[in-house]
């Protein structure tokens, strides 16, 4: 109902436009849907960070090395380093005329006929070319005898692993621990990484209430919401969670020009598929510049939408059944943020690989079916163990999961031992 002027009117009937009628009654695949949502991914923009918040983050810009690695020739062993000319008859017996320790170089360079003591990662000192492990050889107070000679030099040779101005890094790598180690070794303090993706999680439906409230007739725990903002902190994004949206167009309407307006990304949970009381599709087509598509040819998770804002917020509306929200989210949610932060496009999805099945798996008919299961491997061999229940209403469904196993389209039941392909949901 509208107010003007002191009197109630009524709202006209609301009829969705002729292309978001169009695109409701269209299916659409998985890998077209993706692809779409891919074309709009948002470029949150790029920051300094220092080394401890870098960590998990992306980079934004190549990396090369900024000296030679290692920056010196160095011994790759505890022992002693010598001229490989007087190795010629074995065992021979050289005096130690000093010694090269990490950190602490040789004060001399080594002639013919001499021994250093050397440790590992010790600089090389002139005059020598060959180190012999301390197992081979046997010491005296002021002397060494070599016994045996070794099949390597030992030596680590200075740019052997990098050499000056060669790309150490990539754009779109993500800084595990060995990266951030690696760039405490240019001395890079603060790297140029992507911004991490603002995520606004908005909940509809009159039937959620949040955690510590008591449930009425009808009503429900708003747990996706929780579930969503796990999912997204794990794809290195930062979650806004909004408070439960009524079911009334007004209140649509409202928290999603507040989420949009400060985000990168808005998820709406709820209130994309056929109802009296979804709302969420007509305020996308109003909010964005026109909805994508509606339907997907999958199970769980057909209805999802799609669109974006005039300034490239990226909006996506999940279904409101657990298992739908859960995987709509990991095959489209997570290879946007994966892209909006540099991954590439050919990496930004879940990884694939093929499975053994460990028992019967039934399809879904014209849409490609998704199973919650186990992956695990035996004898050199990937198996998938699909779960019992597989409804998408289920909460605890992919609580017991590791991977997604597909069944494609057109297929029926595939029997016990058949191959599957299988998504590795992360952690699994």
């Amino acid at each position: 109902m509208l107010v003007e002027a002191g009197r109630l009117l009524r709202r006209p009937a609301f009829s969705y436009p002729p292309h978001i009628r169009k695109t409701m009654s269209q299916f659409i695949s998985v890998e077209d849907a993706l692809e779409h949502i891919l074309n709009a991914t948002p470029n949150p923009g790029i920051e300094r960070a220092s080394l401890p918040q870098a960590a998990g983050r992306y980079l934004a810009e190549m990396v090369n090395a900024p000296a030679d690695v290692p920056a010196f020739d160095n011994s790759a062993m505890d022992g002693i380093v010598v001229q490989r000319d007087d190795l010629d008859a074995l065992p021979v017996t050289l005096p130690l005329v000093g010694e090269s320790a990490a950190g602490h170089p040789a004060h001399r360079d080594l002639r013919a006929g001499e021994a250093m003591r050397i440790s590992t990662g010790a600089r090389i000192p002139e005059g020598a070319d060959q180190v012999i492990p301390r197992e081979l050889c046997d010491f005296g107070d002021d002397e060494v005898t070599i016994l045996e000679r070794p099949d390597h030099d030992h030596i680590r040779r200075c740019g052997e692993y990098l050499a000056k101005g060669r790309p150490a890094l990539f754009p779109g790598q993500r800084l595990d621990p060995a990266a951030i180690g690696l760039l405490a070794s240019f001395n890079i303090a603060a790297p140029t990484v992507m911004r991490r993706p603002t995520v606004a999680i908005v909940a509809t439906g009159d039937e959620l209430v949040e955690i510590g409230e008591q449930p009425g007739p009808g009503q429900i725990i708003n747990s996706n919401a929780y579930m969503v903002e796990a999912l997204v902190r794990s794809c290195g994004a930062v979650p806004r969670v909004f408070p439960i949206t009524s079911d009334s167009y007004e209140a649509v309407s409202r928290t999603f020009a507040q989420a949009s307006a400060s985000s990168d990304l808005v998820i709406s949970i709820g209130g994309v598929s056929v109802g009296e009381h979804d709302h969420v599709r007509r305020v996308l087509d109003e909010v964005s510049r026109g909805m994508t598509f509606w339907k997907i040819r999958m199970k769980p998770g057909k209805p999802l939408a799609f669109g974006t804002t005039e300034r490239g917020v990226a909006l996506v509306g999940l279904p409101g059944n657990p298992a739908s929200s859960f995987v709509g989210f990991q095959l489209f949610v997570r290879p946007l943020l994966a892209c909006a932060q540099g991954v590439p496009r050919d990496q930004a999805s879940l990884p694939r690989v093929n499975a053994v099945l460990d028992a019967p798996a039934k399809g879904a008919g014209g849409r490609r079916a998704y199973l919650a299961g186990q992956w695990y491997a035996q004898r050199g061999v990937i198996r998938f163990a699909p779960l019992s229940d597989q409804s998408s209403g289920n909460p605890a469904l992919f609580a017991g999961a590791n991977a997604l196993g597909i069944v494609e389209e057109g297929q029926g039941q595939l029997k016990t031992g058949a191959s599957l392909p299988v998504l590795l949901l992360p952690g699994g």
